[in-house]
């Protein structure tokens, strides 16, 4: 009996179609409920990708993921689905990502902190991390992510976002990972945006083809014991997170931690990024 297919879809909004700023998203922005609309019809067009590609489709659990986890439009998402929103929880943007899970969609992705031309960087927290390193690399969302679901045995097969980000996909995962290209950056608060209505079309044609070539996509995993260095934006929040067990202060604003695998590590920048919010 052949086994029912399970998709994992990450959300989160700053690499959707349209937005070029933080202040067309915030929570008193006239402008919320548009893009809220446009990011809630982007999840669609991958949901519909992934039944068209499956002729068995088990389960599709989209984690809303962008700042409290409350931006996506039930109502208006694709039946068949269920969705994780809200917080805090542990796992914040891959919340639920087990075993039983065979790909992983980022969708509205952005670029790591630092990246040039692109719009909204930052990784996890754009008040606290100045940047993350795992192994010696610089690393954002999307890598942190996959590794998690790489844990897991998931692969990542398809991502979302600018055109910055699209060459840290392709230089992270080959060109095994789909991607599509929402707008192309010309400054951290500009972008040259295509139509949503264009990138539904493309979502909705790539995530079916990724999904039926599923079997030949393989898990990201960084190398264990994994070694993390953290950069602050101040030397107050090196203060602050110091004393966490295992932490090693490298300098005012630097400190390193050795996880034994990517949950650990996870935790722990959750950790950090709560205590320096704590100093600001």
């Amino acid at each position: 009996m052949r086994r029912r297919f399970n998709a994992f879809i990450s959300f989160d909004i700053e690499g959707i179609s349209g937005v070029s700023s933080w202040n067309e998203v915030a929570n008193n922005a006239s402008t919320l409920h548009a893009y809220r609309k446009i990011a809630t019809a982007e999840v669609n067009a991958a949901i519909r990708g992934i039944k068209a590609g499956r002729p068995k489709i088990g389960e599709i659990l989209v984690c809303d993921s962008h700042a409290q986890g409350e931006n996506l439009i039930i109502t208006d998402l694709e039946p068949g689905v269920t969705i994780i929103k809200g917080s805090p929880r542990r796992y914040y943007m891959v919340e639920g990502i087990d075993r039983k899970f065979n790909i992983l969609f980022c969708i509205g992705y952005h670029a790591m902190v630092g990246s040039q031309r692109a719009g909204m960087d930052h990784t996890y927290s754009s008040s606290v991390i100045y940047n993350i390193m795992i192994n010696g690399r610089h690393v954002g969302e999307t890598e942190i992510n996959a590794a998690v679901a790489g844990y897991y045995g998931v692969p990542l097969g398809l991502v979302s976002g600018d055109d910055v980000l699209a060459t840290e996909v392709r230089s992270f995962f080959g060109r095994t990972v789909a991607m599509v290209i929402t707008k192309y950056g010309i400054s951290r608060f500009s972008a040259r945006c295509r139509l949503p209505s264009e990138v539904h079309a493309e979502i909705e044609k790539k995530a079916a083809q990724v999904v039926s070539k599923s079997t030949a996509l393989r898990p990201f995993r960084f190398k264990i014991p994994i070694r993390a260095e953290f950069e602050l934006m101040n030397s107050a929040m090196g203060d602050a997170v110091e004393p966490i067990p295992g932490v090693k202060r490298m300098a005012a604003r630097t400190c390193a931690y050795n996880a034994k695998n990517i949950l650990e590590f996870y935790n722990i920048l959750r950790l950090i990024c709560a205590l320096g919010r704590l100093t600001q």
